[in-house]
């Protein structure tokens, strides 16, 4: 008979935390919309969309403290449904993936606003292939350990950490809310309010399509 594993604190409150966030996001993204659609003045406007950023700060270190509980239940995700986890690439997803779902939403941009964004993108890219190629890497180095047979953690925990140090400062390079407040400053206010709500959008279609 398999033993279950025992519940993580951390991971347990997180999840709990997690699902007031979505709660919060959901009334937050209503507000903005409204708002745009009422044609709020640019003062108010830009008070709505850095509640919105806030929000999304605040999810980032809620994952940052749960990682220091249980990175690698973080990294995969194992807090969203199956479905979701597709969508998923280490905890998150893509800041690239981000820029191109934004992208579509933001027209007309400047010339020098396409220009920051697409160099914008082109970094993200660069950062995310080399985190992947870490992910492999770390893949590799505990597959290798394992199938020595060298299964206590004096096999497993000088590589691991090694691996895991080396991740931490490719991830450092990979920040969501770097990415955010990137284009931020790029954007307009009424573009960061449009852009704000195509992100949530696209977070919220796996959420829907789960519960199906």
């Amino acid at each position: 008979m398999e033993l279950m594993a025992p519940v993580n604190s951390g991971i347990a409150a997180f999840e709990m935390e997690y699902g007031h966030w979505v709660d919060e996001q959901n009334r937050l993204m209503c507000e903005l919309r409204n708002a745009l659609n009422a044609h709020l003045n640019e003062l108010e406007l830009q008070v709505l969309v850095e509640n919105s950023m806030k929000h999304y700060f605040e999810l980032f270190q809620m994952k940052k403290v749960a990682a220091k509980a249980d990175s690698f239940n973080i990294m995969c995700g194992l807090w969203k449904t199956p479905f979701q986890r597709f969508f998923l690439w280490i905890g998150g997803c893509r800041p690239s993936e981000l820029l191109k779902v934004l992208m579509p939403q933001l027209h007309p941009l400047a010339d020098q606003q396409f220009f920051d964004v697409r160099n914008l993108r082109q970094s993200c890219q660069q950062a995310e292939d080399a985190l992947s190629q870490g992910m492999d890497k770390l893949q590799q180095t505990l597959a290798e350990t394992a199938a020595f047979g060298r299964m206590g953690y004096a096999a497993f925990g000088p590589p691991m950490s090694r691996a895991v140090k080396r991740l931490e400062a490719l991830i450092s390079f990979v920040n969501q809310q770097e990415t955010l407040l990137q284009m931020s400053r790029i954007l307009t206010t009424r573009q960061a309010a449009q852009g704000l709500l195509a992100l949530a959008e696209y977070f919220q279609r796996p959420r829907t399509l789960s519960s199906l």
